[in-house]
């Protein structure tokens, strides 16, 4: 049994953690790639940005033991992942890669190799909104190809709640009650934001 407040990115530290990082993948894969994209990488710079991201945590995690005092950890994946996208995109401009020791608030050279991350807090910012927002678009993704969502459910929900149709209209179109309407907004809103949010912390993404 997993105990509730331990993060998957804690159980990528166990020795025996090859479900874990097989959950890891499944979860985030699509969300690193949208990420890179929303940064203007290519499909193949993005692939190649994932590829190098599962490398690092594979390489850092087993050795890494959080200490609060040291930095938030809910910047930790983020880091990560926009660390190798800036990567990409120097090598993209025929630029050198930069290999630097930084102030690293961690101690233990996590950031080795790579690139510096947003220097201001309007950057960390803009980081942060672009990878909740692959987070989203993950977890709706996730929701429409569920199998077990009736596809008119989806319909119904995608008019109302994501294209802002109004209730009386979908419950029109669909032939269905008015208190349907709102019944099926309601359950696949939770369903939504408990995703999300599993996303969120899994990834350090919260404080």
């Amino acid at each position: 049994m997993i105990d509730t407040n331990e993060t998957l990115l804690d159980r990528l530290k166990s020795v025996d953690a090859h479900d874990a990082w097989q959950e890891f993948y499944n979860d985030y894969w699509a969300a690193i790639l949208r990420y890179t994209r929303k940064l203007g990488l290519s499909a193949h710079q993005g692939e190649e940005v994932l590829q190098e991201t599962m490398l690092a945590l594979m390489r850092v995690l087993p050795k890494f033991a959080y200490d609060r005092s040291k930095g938030k950890f809910r910047n930790f994946l983020l880091t990560i992942v926009h660390r190798k996208s800036l990567t990409a995109i120097r090598r993209g401009k025929g630029m050198p890669d930069v290999s630097l020791d930084l102030d690293d608030p961690w101690g233990r050279g996590i950031l080795h190799d790579l690139v510096p991350a947003p220097v201001n807090e309007a950057q960390e910012r803009e980081a942060t909104v672009r990878w909740r927002e692959s987070l989203v678009e993950v977890a709706l993704l996730r929701l429409r190809e569920d199998p077990g969502i009736e596809a008119r459910s989806w319909q119904i929900f995608q008019a109302y709640v994501i294209e802002n149709q109004a209730a009386g209209a979908v419950a029109a179109e669909y032939g269905v009650q008015l208190n349907a309407v709102y019944q099926i907004k309601n359950r696949l809103l939770r369903r939504l934001r408990a995703d999300i949010a599993r996303l969120t912390r899994n990834s350090g993404t919260l404080d």
